[in-house]
């Protein structure tokens, strides 16, 4: 006979069968969206879908759209809303990251103590380095060592900024991370990822799992305006013509500085078991960067593709040609860790 107490669990019992449920749909079909990996770059957006697979994180498609440093918000957040259409993706999640001008990593060591004392003193020790401390948004990160963390803060303004710039092209920021942070968990074999931008060159090494940037003041747009200057063209056309044939022996002494710069950067680095180096950024797409890194630094090997991108539907050519350009969107779809 069912009595009182017997209506009483049957909620609960439904819960218990519904999550059982859930438990084996996933099993069976492991197959699910990704936060949208977008990448706000100076000159560029990018864009990235990927969905997890039995394999791992996949890639579905990628898009991009090229951008002025002086666009707006409103801009921005259409392209973006457009960029998602583009892409067929359902999900509303997306992931930024914040680049080394916008968050500070620290190595921060502690004893042995609990979470909440942790964060209590994580809190204490940014108000202590920043006069903006308590305007900053502070998280902890574990390294190898337990006694070691990696403190991030950013202030909280540009956590906001970003927060309204998704949700005005109609998304969710579900991940928030930081560049330094984003590579070392893309791709854990790599020593060093060098990004060469539009105005400006970061390598972003790492010291016992703690993300150091080193910075160089020479991009892609440097290697335009020489362009321009030497041939007697205007900036636009000399841009063009480096997508098409390189810098065509134009800014050779500039180049050359710039690889010296990288060189003698990676080299000081510690040894490491797998000495990779991950070369990105549109600026890294110059025949000539590559052929003179690759020859002063043959020892080293240069990583030109990632798994994500190599279960995707893209041609071969396509993947080698565009990854160094789309690496940070895909790596920002493909790990969700390191989220500040």
């Amino acid at each position: 006979m069912l009595d009182e107490t017997h209506f009483r669990s049957f909620p609960w019992l439904a819960w218990r069968f519904y999550g059982r449920w859930q438990h084996m749909r996933f099993s069976f079909d492991p197959q699910f969206d990704l936060p949208l990996g977008i990448d706000i770059g100076t000159s560029k957006l990018r864009m990235t879908y990927a969905r997890w697979t039995a394999a791992g994180a996949s890639v579905e498609a990628v898009t991009s759209r090229d951008r002025d440093a002086e666009c707006d918000e409103d801009w921005l957040s259409s392209m973006l809303y457009e960029m998602r259409a583009d892409l067929g993706a359902k999900t509303r999640s997306c992931a930024m990251a914040l680049g080394s001008h916008e968050a500070t990593i620290d190595v921060l060591t502690l004893p042995h103590m609990s979470h909440r004392d942790r964060t209590a003193a994580a809190n204490i020790e940014a108000q202590r380095r920043y006069a903006d401390g308590r305007d900053r948004l502070v998280r902890l990160f574990p390294t190898r060592n337990k006694e070691r963390f990696l403190l991030a803060t950013t202030p909280y303004s540009h956590v906001a900024l970003r927060k309204q710039l998704a949700a005005k092209a109609g998304l969710r920021l579900t991940v928030l991370s930081i560049d330094g942070l984003t590579w070392s968990r893309f791709e854990s074999s790599v020593l060093s990822v060098v990004d060469i931008g539009m105005t400006s060159t970061r390598i972003h090494s790492y010291d016992s799992g703690a993300p150091k940037v080193a910075l160089y003041p020479f991009g892609g747009r440097n290697v335009t305006i020489e362009m321009a200057r030497a041939l007697g063209i205007d900036e636009r056309s000399a841009e063009q013509r480096k997508r098409i044939l390189g810098s065509s022996g134009t800014g050779e002494h500039l180049i050359e500085g710039l690889v010296a710069w990288i060189v003698a950067s990676i080299e000081k680095g510690e040894p490491h078991s797998l000495p990779s180096v991950m070369l990105v950024g549109n600026g890294s797409r110059l025949p000539e960067i590559r052929r003179l890194l690759s020859d002063k630094l043959s020892q080293r090997r240069w990583l030109t593709g990632c798994n994500q991108l190599e279960r995707s539907r893209y041609p071969k050519d396509i993947r080698r040609a565009a990854f160094s350009d789309w690496a940070l969107s895909i790596a920002l779809a493909s790990t969700g860790s390191g989220a500040i």
